[in-house]
């Protein structure tokens, strides 16, 4: 019964973090073994399974004297169980009891099933080590945000700052520090500073990739934010910048119409993504 001790407190399986899967089988042995073993015995107290509602462990199982139980209707002590009535003292009886049950090794009657998820295969085809410089790609808005250390954002939701006030959408950052697997970003008013908050990545929208990694990357995928370039490689932000592919997309065909010339739709890294004639 290596989970018997765990079930006698709140402050069993590490204050409740760690209750395993199925916790209630092996509950359900315990218990009825432990009650027949004590009924033979000659015993006056059951044990009786409560689910704890709150905070801490909730798997517990509680003694009670048998005269309450009975009182109450109880029969099915495996279920949760929750009466008017004071928790009772083992006897000797069901000591005896629950010192036996020790020795059964009840576990074995439990049978775990392990079965692989159904979105396992999309993880896989997702699943990339993650390389020095690389940066955290986050899916917001419908497009992949490429956030980087010194990089600025644009909050599209409120985010608590470390101490309590609201950061209100619309307001921006920069990016002082990224956490590829939990897809957090620590941010702050300007370089150089110390973060004021810690974000969900799919709490912004990249505002500005850094000068380092847009001169390295040769990625031309539709990745904001967008810019427009003319065939002489001037950059035409009078025109705007954008910061989804529609909004884009209708940026580069008006600018190539005002101008009566081709115009580059530019990535944030300031590749080529795809050009535009006038209609």
């Amino acid at each position: 019964m290596r989970f018997w001790q765990d079930m006698q407190s709140k402050w069993g399986f590490s204050d409740g973090d760690a209750v395993p899967d199925g916790i209630e089988v092996y509950r359900t042995i315990y218990i009825r073994a432990v009650n027949q073993l004590a009924e033979q015995l000659g015993s006056s107290v059951r044990a009786a399974a409560y689910d704890r509602f709150g905070v801490h462990n909730w798997c517990l199982i509680l003694i009670y004297k048998l005269a309450d139980l009975q009182a109450h209707g109880i029969e099915n002590f495996t279920a949760h169980t929750d009466i008017n009535a004071e928790i009772a003292a083992a006897d000797e009886a069901m000591e005896e009891a629950i010192r036996q049950a020790y020795e059964l090794d009840l576990d074995t009657f439990a049978e775990v099933t392990v079965t692989l998820a159904d979105d396992f295969e999309g993880f896989m085809m997702q699943l990339r080590p993650i390389k020095e410089g690389d940066p955290l790609i986050a899916q917001v808005n419908d497009e992949a945000q490429h956030f980087y250390p010194g990089g600025r954002i644009r909050l599209v939701q409120a985010v608590t700052a470390f101490d309590r006030s609201v950061l209100p959408i619309g307001s921006e950052y920069v990016i002082i520090w990224i956490e590829h697997r939990a897809e957090l970003i620590g941010v702050a008013l300007a370089a150089g500073e110390n973060p004021i908050a810690f974000a969900s990545a799919a709490s912004a929208i990249v505002l500005e990739i850094p000068a380092e990694a847009r001169a390295k990357s040769e990625d031309c995928a539709a990745i904001p934010p967008y810019h427009l370039r003319d065939m002489e490689d001037e950059i035409l932000d009078q025109f705007g910048q954008f910061y989804s592919l529609p909004e884009a997309l209708e940026g580069v065909q008006r600018a190539a119409n005002v101008l009566g010339t081709g115009v580059h739709l530019v990535n944030g890294y300031g590749n080529s993504v795809l050009s535009c004639e006038p209609d």
